[in-house]
C-alpha cells in the first residue's frame, strides 16, 4: 500500500512540475507575442518564425527518437548507475554527430532554405538553441521521472529570453536579435543542465564507444521515424508556406499556430507524466491489459480535450487578442479555428500513439501511420496553398492529424480483436 502512494505521489509530483513548466510556455510566448506584435512588422516577425522553426527542425533530428527511445531505456535501467551513465553518454554524442550533419545540410541548401543575408544572419545566430538543446538531456530527467529538474532547467530558458527580448529588442531594426536571445536561452539552460547531471544523478561525461552509439541509434530509428513525421509535417507548413506567401501572411499563421502550440501546452502535462509511467507498467503485462488500461486513460482524456476544443473555437477571437495586436492580425482568427481540431486530435495521436503504441512495442504501425498522415498533409498543402493560401496549411495539419487519429484506434482495435 505505501509503495502504490509513493508511486502516485511521484506522479502528482510531476504532473505539478510539467503543469508549471507548460504553463509558462503558454504565459510567456504570450507576452512576447503581444510585445512583439507592437514593436516589429508582420513580415519580419514571420522571418523570424521561419528561421526558428528551422531550426526546431534540426532540433527534432538531433533528438532522433532519444525522448522516448532513452527515456523508455532510462527508465527500465534507472536503479543501474552504471548502465544509465552508458546512455547518457552515448545519447549526447549521437545528438551532436546528428545536430552537425543537419548543420551542414542546411547550409549546402541555403540556396533555397536561406536566401537572403539577413536569414543567413539570423540562422548562424541561433546555432546556439541546438547546442544548448544537446547537453539538455530532459530524456533523462523523464526517464528517472524527475519531472522537477526539466521544469527547472527549461523554465530557465524561457524566462531568460522573454527578459533579454524586453531589454534588447526596442524596434524594428532589432528582429534579427531575436534568435541570438533564444540562443542564449537555450544554453543557459544546457549549462545548468550539465550541473545537475553531475549533482543529482552523479553521471560523468565519458568516451563511449562506437558500439553504444550504434545500439542507440538503432533503438530511436523506429521512434525517430514516427516522431520526426508527426512534428515533421506540423513544423513544414510554415517551411512551405514561406516559398508561396509574403512574409506578412507568413507571420499571421504563425500567431495561429503559436497559440494553438500555447493552449497544447496546458494539456501536454498529462500524456508526458505518463509515458514513463506507462512504460514501466507495461512492462510485465499483457497487450490485453495494457489496452484496458489505455482505453480507461483515453476516454476521460477525450472529453476534457473535446470541452477544450469547444470553448477555443467559440473564444478564438478573444484569444487571438490575448496573443497579440487584433488590428494586425485579425487574419489569424479564422486560421485558427482552422487549427482548432488539433487540439483535441494532437493530443490523443500522443497518447494513443506514443504513449499507447510505441510503449508497447509497437513502433512500426505507427511510424506507418504517421507516413500515411504526413504524405496526405504535405500534398494537400502543395495543392491548395497556390488558390487559399495559408488556410492550406491550417487545413492541411487539422486533417492530418485526424487521419493518425483513426489510424491508431484501427491498430489498437486490430490487435486487440486478435
Amino acid at each position: 500500500m505505501r509503495s502504490i502512494l509513493k508511486r502516485y505521489k511521484v506522479l502528482v509530483e510531476n504532473f505539478f512540475s510539467l503543469s508549471v513548466l507548460n504553463g509558462l510556455n503558454a504565459l510567456l510566448p504570450l507576452i512576447i507575442l503581444k510585445y512583439l506584435s507592437k514593436t516589429i512588422t508582420d513580415a519580419q516577425y514571420g522571418s523570424y518564425y521561419y528561421i526558428y522553426t528551422l531550426i526546431q527542425i534540426l532540433i527534432l533530428i538531433s533528438n532522433y527518437g532519444f525522448n522516448f527511445s532513452a527515456t523508455k531505456l532510462i527508465s527500465e535501467n534507472r536503479y543501474n548507475r552504471n548502465h544509465v551513465n552508458i546512455i547518457f553518454n552515448a545519447v549526447i554524442v549521437s545528438k551532436a554527430i546528428l545536430a552537425t550533419i543537419s548543420v551542414i545540410t542546411v547550409f549546402i541548401f541555403s540556396k533555397w532554405l536561406l536566401d537572403s543575408s539577413s536569414l543567413m544572419f539570423m540562422f548562424i545566430l541561433g546555432i546556439g538553441m541546438l547546442i544548448g538543446d544537446i547537453v539538455t538531456p530532459t530524456w533523462l530527467f523523464q526517464g528517472m521521472e524527475k519531472m522537477k529538474y526539466m521544469t527547472i532547467v527549461n523554465s530557465l530558458s524561457k524566462i531568460i529570453f522573454t527578459l533579454l527580448v524586453f531589454v534588447f529588442v526596442k524596434g524594428q531594426e532589432d528582429y534579427t536579435r531575436l534568435l541570438l536571445l533564444n540562443s542564449c536561452g537555450y544554453i543557459m539552460a544546457g549549462a545548468l543542465s550539465v550541473l545537475l547531471v553531475y549533482r543529482e544523478f552523479n553521471l560523468r561525461f565519458a568516451r563511449v564507444s562506437l558500439s553504444d552509439i550504434k545500439f542507440q541509434l538503432k533503438e530511436g530509428a523506429t521512434v525517430f521515424g514516427s516522431t520526426m513525421g508527426i512534428n515533421l509535417y506540423r513544423r513544414a507548413n510554415v517551411i512551405i508556406l514561406k516559398h508561396f506567401v509574403p512574409d506578412n501572411v507568413l507571420g499571421v499563421y504563425s500567431i495561429a499556430e503559436q497559440s494553438v502550440r500555447g493552449i497544447q501546452s496546458l494539456i501536454n502535462p498529462v500524456v508526458q507524466v505518463l509515458f514513463p509511467h506507462l512504460s514501466l507498467k507495461f512492462k510485465d503485462k499483457s497487450y490485453q491489459d495494457n489496452i484496458a488500461l489505455l482505453r480507461k486513460i483515453a476516454i476521460p482524456f477525450a472529453s476534457i480535450l473535446i470541452v477544450a476544443f469547444g470553448v477555443c473555437f467559440y473564444f478564438a477571437p478573444l484569444i487571438i487578442r490575448i496573443m497579440s495586436d487584433i488590428t494586425i492580425y485579425s487574419g489569424s482568427i479564422s486560421l485558427f479555428r482552422w487549427l482548432s481540431p488539433v487540439i483535441i486530435f494532437g493530443e490523443m495521436n500522443y497518447l494513443l500513439g506514443i504513449v499507447g503504441l510505441i510503449n508497447m512495442n509497437r513502433q512500426s504501425r505507427f511510424l506507418m501511420a504517421v507516413l500515411i498522415s504526413g504524405i496526405t498533409s504535405v500534398l494537400f498543402l502543395f495543392v491548395l496553398v497556390p488558390f487559399i493560401g495559408a488556410t492550406a496549411a491550417a487545413i492541411s495539419m487539422s486533417i492530418a492529424e485526424i487521419i493518425l487519429f483513426i489510424i491508431c484506434i484501427i491498430e489498437l482495435k486490430k490487435k486487440d480483436k486478435k
